[in-house]
């Protein structure tokens, strides 16, 4: 059985950041992945990715930055894709 899988949402706190939460939840809820999800506001670990916020982590893995937001679809793509053991 696989671990809970770690999602982060990585920004400020811009309206960008805050939809790309808010959608990540939404796939996380509707599509019933077993994930905990978090938006990371420290200005340490923000500073370490600007200017190419939001950026969105899986279990550590960058797999999205910057202001261009995907959408749903491409969200749970971009979550449930596999990553190297």
């Amino acid at each position: 059985m696989a671990d809970r899988m770690l999602i982060e949402v990585i920004g400020p706190g811009c309206p960008f950041c805050r939809t790309l939460y808010k959608r990540v939840r939404e796939v996380v809820s509707e599509k019933g992945i077993d994930a905990d999800v978090e938006h990371v506001t420290q200005l340490r670990i923000v500073m370490r990715h600007f200017p190419f916020t939001p950026v969105l982590k899986v279990d550590g893995e960058v797999v999205h930055r910057g202001k261009w937001l995907p959408n749903k679809e491409k969200i749970h793509t971009l979550i449930t894709r596999e990553r190297p053991a």
